[in-house]
């Protein structure tokens, strides 16, 4: 008797970014997102509620960097719930599928990055 056999499909990763947005956190999502993404083919979702902004330059930023990895065949979501986040998605990120509270159960794993644009002294 023939049985399928199931093929283990990767559970959702949530990239959580916590500090303030700029440039050099953009960099290290960007570095970050293909190491998680590439792995294992796992969906990663970018949970951006606990990030400082300081201007929409970086969030657009973060967002097209978001639609190149997209674009690259990357199945990379930005969890954009505030109404800014929205508008940043919607500007630059084109045909995203939704975030929705269904594939934020499913995550079983959740890697954080954080930044702070302060310099300990040594």
């Amino acid at each position: 008797m023939y049985a399928p056999q199931p093929h283990a499909i990767s559970s959702p990763v949530v990239l959580r970014l916590i500090g303030v947005l700029d440039a050099d956190l953009v960099a290290a999502f960007g570095t970050l997102e293909r190491g998680l993404a590439g792995a294992a083919g796992a969906t990663v979702v970018v949970d951006v509620s606990d990030l400082d902004v300081i201007g929409e330059a970086e969030m657009d930023d973060l967002a097209r960097c978001v639609a190149a990895a997209r674009a690259e065949g990357r199945d990379v979501r930005l969890d954009a719930r505030g109404l800014s986040w929205k508008r940043a998605a919607k500007q630059n990120i084109s045909k995203q599928p939704p975030v929705n509270a269904q594939l934020r159960s499913a995550a079983r794993r959740t890697v954080i990055l954080a930044h702070s644009v302060k310099r300990k002294r040594r």
